[in-house]
This record gives structure tokens, C-alpha cells and sequence, in this order.
């Protein structure tokens, strides 16, 4: 599980962004946040719409806004990976400090 994200300063300035309402901006900021902790790439499993408060008329806002994109049963924060580490980047990142550790050990 990833410990952070990286959220741009001017995140709630970017104009897909300023589409939504207040409401709808903490909702999608809390789907980047899930994705990112639990290594989705972006990937949001409709289900964890609930777990993330975000009520489908705010998900219908966020895929007009351009923000999310439907895909089959999930929906994709749109270019998550130009901003967040990939699974394989984190496990890779994990593996090297392991690594690290036992050739100090």
C-alpha cells in the first residue's frame, strides 16, 4: 500500500477540476487517494465508490468533467500514472530498498 500522493497545488484550479462542485472536487480527490493506496493505477472498481463517499450523481459529473472514463464494470481516473507511481514502479521501489538492506546486513 502506498503511503502518499502526489496532488498538484494548483489541483483545484485545473479546469475540469473547477466543473465540479465542492462536493464533487473532495470526491474525486478521494478516488485519487484510494487509487493510490491501494495501487490501482487509476482503476476504481464501482463498489469502492461508496467506500470513497462519493454518490453517483458525483461520479456522473466527475465522467462528464472528463475527469473519470467508464470501463466495463470499473471506472479510470484519466492519466492517474502521469502523476502517481504505477504498481510496478512501487514494487520495484520496494524491492530495490530491500535489496538495499540486505547487502548492508
Amino acid at each position: 500500500m502506498a503511503d502518499w500522493a502526489k496532488i498538484d497545488v494548483g489541483f483545484l484550479r485545473h479546469p475540469q477540476v473547477c466543473r465540479l462542485n465542492k462536493s464533487e472536487q473532495l470526491g474525486y480527490l478521494a478516488l485519487i487517494l484510494y487509487a493510490q493506496e491501494y495501487e490501482t493505477d487509476g482503476v476504481i472498481p464501482r463498489p469502492a465508490l461508496v467506500l470513497c463517499g462519493v454518490a453517483p450523481k458525483e461520479a456522473t459529473a466527475m465522467l462528464a468533467a472528463g475527469l473519470l472514463i467508464e470501463r466495463g464494470q470499473d471506472l479510470v481516473i484519466d492519466g492517474f500514472t502521469r502523476k502517481q507511481a504505477t504498481r510496478a514502479q512501487m514494487e520495484k521501489k520496494r524491492a530495490d530498498a530491500r535489496a538495499r538492506r540486505e547487502r548492508r546486513q
